[in-house]
Parts: C-alpha cells; structure tokens; sequence
C-alpha cells in the first residue's frame, strides 16, 4: 500500500495533476510507466481520484478522508497517553468469513493487538477510522467496541512487569525492533550517501533531491505501517524504533527545506514540517 498511499499523497498537493508528471518522478526511482499507469487506475477505480480530462487527476473528498486517515500515526509518539484502552471484540459469522478477514487486517494495520481470536486492544482511541470500516463493510451488526482504563485481571504488562499479557509479546515488539535496524541499515548503505552529497552541492538538482524525499518518505511510512508506536512504558530498553524515526524524519525535513520554494517539486513538500 505505501506506494499508493504516497501517490495519493502527491495528488492530494495540488487541483490536478497530469499522469506523465507523476510516470517522470517514478520512472527516476526505478518504477515503470506501466505500474503507475495501473495504479492510477487502481486509486480511479476505488473512488480516491478522478481525472477530469485524459490522464489529468485529482483527489475525491472520499480520497481526502482516507488520505488522512493513513498518516494518523504520525504524531503517536509525542502523545500524552491518557491509560485509557480501546478493545474491539468481533463475533463475526463463518458465512461472512471474507469480510471477517478485512477487517481483522484492518485492525493489524492500525495498530491493534490481538488479544486472543475474537479481541484486539490498541491505547490510542482511532474509533472514528474503525467506524469507518465497519460502516464500509456492513459489519455493525457483529462488532462491539469498548473503552477502559482498568483491567480486573491480567492487565497489559508493562516492560519490566510480569503477566499473561505481555504487550512485548502481543505486538512482537523484539521482531519490530529488528526490522528497524535491517531498514536503517538498509536505508544508510542505499541513500545515507547519496544524501550527504545533495546537502553538500550548493546547486542541487530539484527533482534528484525531491526523489531522495520521496525515498525517505517511503521508508518512514513503511515503518510506521507497522509500527503500533505504543506509549514509552510498555517499550524495552533496547528500542530503537523513536530514534531511527527521529533521525529519518530530520533527513525528511532537511530534504525538504533545500528545494526551492519556486520549484515545481515544492508543491508536494509537506507544508508542516
């Protein structure tokens, strides 16, 4: 999904814009112009753009919504958790079993942990984008949500603590702590370099930088796709995930600071950064 979150993205930054521009970033990063085409087509066909004339595009109010709804992690970490837990507990039926299987993604990819077969809890209160889901499949009749800041047996354990529901074990926290370092690792040998170059070039050229951007852009949301960025006290020592997503999105916004505001590419700059 992060290539089409982040073409969605792009288009969500102007009006309109033409299908050969967004083939001439991609084409730069290695994707054919058939992929994008076929993508494009894709975001068409699920009602999140719209072209008004040939390969001319824009975001739908409907792609607006949903756009926003996949950057709703960004700002976890620098959260104030309230202790309050949401849990979601679906009795969904064999016959609807497709569905079952949707929404139980659904709930992995925004964050939640699966408490046992039928339960999944998550801190951080995103019931308005499950509503969302629920409404979308017709679903409403066999989910039940709940809200609570008090467990009466075995509570969410606590980094340190002892108990049967270790948040390091429901949301594999060490696997994740892996998979940041292979993807910094990976992010340092690939693009590290290429970087320090761009900074160092008093005349960069804007769509090398731009592409180098949108490289590092990927790799955040990549992570944060699979990041449930839980508050600090259920997270190890070793935890590396707050300071590769600090170091990268310091990267994200030097990058972003060195294209020039007449640019073309500016206009696909995050304007908050």
């Amino acid at each position: 999904m992060t290539l089409e979150k982040q073409l969605l993205n792009l288009i969500s930054k102007v009006e309109e814009i033409e299908g050969k521009e967004l083939i001439k970033i991609y084409e730069v990063m290695g994707y054919s112009p058939q992929i994008i085409r076929n993508l494009l087509t894709k975001l068409k066909k699920e009602k999140y753009i719209d072209s008004i004339n040939r390969s001319i595009y824009r975001i739908t109010p409907f792609g607006k919504e949903v756009q926003n709804s996949l950057y709703f992690k960004r700002d976890l970490y620098s959260k104030h958790w309230d202790e309050k837990w949401y849990i979601v507990l679906i009795e969904i039926p064999e016959k609807l079993r497709k569905k079952r299987d949707i929404f139980r993604r659904k709930l992995i990819q925004y964050g939640f942990g699966q408490l046992n077969k039928s339960v999944y809890i998550y801190p951080w209160d995103i019931t308005k984008d499950v509503m969302n889901i629920i409404d979308t499949l017709e679903i409403e009749d066999f989910v039940t949500i709940l809200a609570s800041n008090e467990f009466l047996l075995n509570k969410i354990s606590k980094e340190g603590e002892k108990g049967a529901n270790k948040a390091l074990e429901i949301w594999n926290i060490e696997e994740l702590n892996n998979i940041y370092k292979e993807k910094f690792d990976q992010f340092e040998n690939e693009f590290k370099s290429g970087i320090n170059n761009l900074i160092t070039n008093q005349y960069p050229d804007d769509l090398t930088v731009f592409i180098y951007y949108l490289e590092v852009g990927k790799i955040i949301n990549e992570l944060m796709d699979i990041d449930p960025m839980l508050p600090p006290e259920f997270l190890p020592g070793s935890w590396v995930g707050t300071k590769v997503l600090s170091e990268l999105n310091r990267l994200y916004k030097l990058l972003a600071s060195i294209i020039p505001k007449e640019s073309f590419y500016s206009n696909f700059v995050e304007k908050d950064l």
